[in-house]
């Protein structure tokens, strides 16, 4: 039970933990954080609940791999994120 909890809030608190180090990035991707990432967090992370809560037992299997499919994601997400900003910084100084 405490690990699915985990699951379920990690990703959400990561994002607010990390509203304020987006300003790092470039003003149109920090934009595209914000607004990409809190979809891909929070409606993910809604959508879990749903499937666990409503599902049954095989539904909180289904919300069990699907969040880690959320968490994946984001992290990708934020990893592309951060090799963009970089291109963009290297493009910006020549």
């Amino acid at each position: 039970m405490l690990v699915g909890l985990m699951l379920l809030l990690l990703p959400a608190v990561v994002f607010v933990i990390s509203l304020p180090f987006s300003n790092r990035l470039e003003s149109t991707l920090c934009n595209v954080y914000r607004i990409v990432g809190g979809l891909i967090v929070f409606l993910g992370s809604g959508f879990s609940l749903y499937l666990a809560s409503y599902t049954g037992d095989q539904g909180g299997i289904a919300a069990y791999f699907f969040q880690i499919a959320v968490i994946l994601l984001y992290v990708a997400f934020s990893v592309f994120l951060i090799i963009l900003n970089l291109l963009f910084s290297a493009r910006s100084d020549e």
